[in-house]
């Protein structure tokens, strides 16, 4: 694997990973058993407008190992704007090719999220899904925060080398940043609605869907409001001429 492939470029003052899947995948065979600790985030929009002005998110995409772009509109903005290439990931997708690279090298996860009976469905497709991975342990989210300690405890203990990490976790990204040190090595990966999605009880957006830049409207029956989102997509797009014309 050749350096290149973990460099990163600023886009709109922001750190992301100019690698594509197959050199993401590359990247994490060796994470997995370097013995140093590697995060891995997936940056949409919102997480770039955020990295911005949040000192702490910014310093937390700054040292992750991956930032890998799920949004096209960042692929895009990186093309107008005459960047190095980068390349748009499926979290979905990636996670499922992550697990199976996991399991061809008789390597250990630990999933950290959801409510309990949607992490004990997620849990059974996986183990179908993948028979060889081992799975070391699961902890449900929302919990409190006087079992934290505990909980960290018993992820130190298992020593996975890939903690995957969902919904009901204070700080999300952050909380993987804030607790590195209380952890051994090993590969963190936080995505929202993951164990949602393998337990079968949220759908993903279809990846045509996604093709074209229109996840948002995925769902939007139910949520109208997401009509709103047009302002933040423009805002975007101005933000990117800005860069561009005064070469920023």
């Amino acid at each position: 694997m050749e350096n290149s492939e973990l460099k990163k470029i600023k886009l709109l003052g922001v750190p992301v990973s100019n690698c594509d899947i197959e050199g993401a995948l590359r990247a994490l065979k060796i994470f997995l058993v370097d013995g140093r600790q590697h995060q891995v985030i997936f940056l949409n929009r919102k997480g770039l407008f955020r990295a911005r002005y949040d000192a702490e998110y910014r310093r937390c995409l700054q040292q992750a190992s991956l930032v890998l772009p799920v949004n096209g509109q960042l692929v895009k903005s990186a093309k107008l704007l005459k960047l190095n290439r980068i390349y748009r990931f499926y979290p979905f997708e990636f996670i499922i090719r992550m697990l199976s690279l996991t399991e061809r090298m008789n390597l250990s996860v630990y999933l950290l999220g959801a409510r309990k009976g949607e992490l004990e469905r997620a849990e059974k497709n996986l183990r179908d899904s993948f028979p060889g991975l081992s799975v070391v342990g699961r902890f449900s989210g929302y919990y409190s925060k006087d079992m934290e300690k505990d909980i960290i405890l018993t992820i130190k203990k298992t020593s996975p080398a890939f903690l995957l990490v969902g919904s009901g976790i204070p700080g999300r990204d952050l909380w993987i940043l804030r607790h590195k040190k209380e952890l051994n090595s090993g590969v963190f990966l936080w995505v929202d609605d993951c164990f949602n999605i393998f337990s079968g009880k949220v759908n993903h957006p279809p990846k045509w869907l996604m093709k074209f830049g229109l996840e948002s409207l995925f769902g939007l029956y139910k949520r109208p409001w997401r009509l709103l989102l047009i302002f933040p997509y423009l805002y975007y797009w101005v933000l990117s001429l800005v860069y561009k014309i005064f070469k920023l």
